[in-house]
């Protein structure tokens, strides 16, 4: 018994420090009056330049947001970022839940122009 106890905790213990974590770095941060509260907007199109991977957190004031960015444009000095079409979802504050939308896909494009607070991350 002892022995499969000790196999087990070995195993577990080799899965779990094979488990890299994601280091995500925070490259512009932009207040919901467009102004930037920290980094640049150059950290951020340099980090696309280089092949990064580009996750947007937004806080929208009753509902906070993360995705990861699906397409990314560079354009007079400002960066877009499409987000892929996800199933339709919407809060509802009487219920205080967040529900499903059938048939509803939500597709986004905001941009470090947008007038939300969002991080702009890199991993």
């Amino acid at each position: 018994m002892k022995t499969i106890l000790f196999a087990l905790l070995i195993s577990f213990s080799i899965t779990v420090s094979g488990h890299e974590s994601i280091d995500y770095q925070l490259l512009y941060h932009q207040g919901a009056g467009k102004e930037a509260m920290s980094g640049s907007i150059d950290n951020l199109i340099k980090a696309i330049r280089d092949g990064k991977q580009i996750r947007l957190y937004m806080n929208l004031g009753f509902v906070e947001h993360s995705m990861d960015a699906g397409f990314l444009s560079i354009f007079e000095g400002e960066v877009y970022a499409q987000i892929d079409p996800i199933q339709g979802q919407r809060p509802n504050k009487k219920t205080q839940n967040i529900e499903l939308k059938p048939y509803t896909k939500h597709v986004g494009m905001y941009s470090t122009k947008s007038p939300y607070e969002i991080k702009w991350f890199a991993f």
